[in-house]
């Protein structure tokens, strides 16, 4: 279930699937990346509030995952994953972010459309269990704040290719010949066929409801800013 709290003084929503872990997704009340301003001061403030720098990401829509080891910045990554004492931030404007976390090893990752056909949730899920040796059912999962199905539509051929990531039809909706996906609910899917069974859905949508006070949405409103997925282990 999620639930707000604060990150120092600003606002920010969490899961009580990882109650030990240092975790938050950014509200309106706190960017930390935007195309149309300064949001220094911002960054300042988490980097404070964590107690140590953050890496980042130049996401790409793929599904390339990075260590993240010394640098702070990783260029064409869709994953990053932190061992413990590592910390990182990852932005999004509609796209699903995902937390995993298992024993001091966590990643964020990035699903737009083209990384969930790509099926970048499984290939991190793969990669905590062959790399770490752990069991697919420890590991847990949170699914952030993403548009919902209501708000998003696409061709048919998107439709069509993330239809074929999953074997029951959740997520995927067809309304008067018109295509719509909940990627949400697609990569939890994914993830359930995979064996996860511990998974947090956000049931904000970045583009309706209360969630468009909440969090950013570029298909809305073409804004430049965006809200962030935290994460830092120890």
């Amino acid at each position: 279930m999620f639930y707000f709290d604060l990150a120092g003084d600003k606002k920010v929503l969490k899961s009580d699937l990882l109650p030990d872990v240092m975790h938050f997704f950014t509200t309106r009340e706190c960017c930390l990346f935007s195309k149309d301003r300064d949001v220094l001061d911002n960054k300042r403030e988490i980097k404070a509030f964590l107690g140590k720098k953050m890496a980042t990401n130049g996401p790409v829509h793929g599904c390339h995952i990075e260590k993240v080891t010394n640098k702070f910045f990783y260029e064409n990554t869709d994953a990053l994953l932190l061992e413990k004492g590592k910390a990182a931030f990852m932005n999004f404007g509609d796209c699903v972010p995902l937390l995993f976390y298992c024993n001091h090893v966590g990643m964020i990752v990035h699903a737009g459309w083209r990384g969930t056909v790509q099926e970048i949730a499984k290939k991190a899920l793969a990669k905590m269990v062959c790399d770490y040796g752990f069991s697919v059912v420890d590991i847990k999962v949170v699914i952030g704040p993403a548009i919902c199905h209501n708000c998003y539509e696409v061709g048919q051929e998107v439709f069509s290719a993330l239809a074929t990531t999953i074997t029951e039809r959740k997520g995927l909706y067809v309304k008067n010949n018109r295509f719509f996906v909940d990627l949400k609910e697609i990569n939890s899917g994914q993830l359930k066929e995979s064996g996860v069974k511990y998974i947090d859905v956000c049931p904000y949508c970045t583009a309706c409801g209360e969630g468009k006070n909440l969090f950013y949405s570029y298909r809305r409103t073409h804004t430049g800013d965006r809200h962030s997925a935290v994460l830092a282990v120890s």
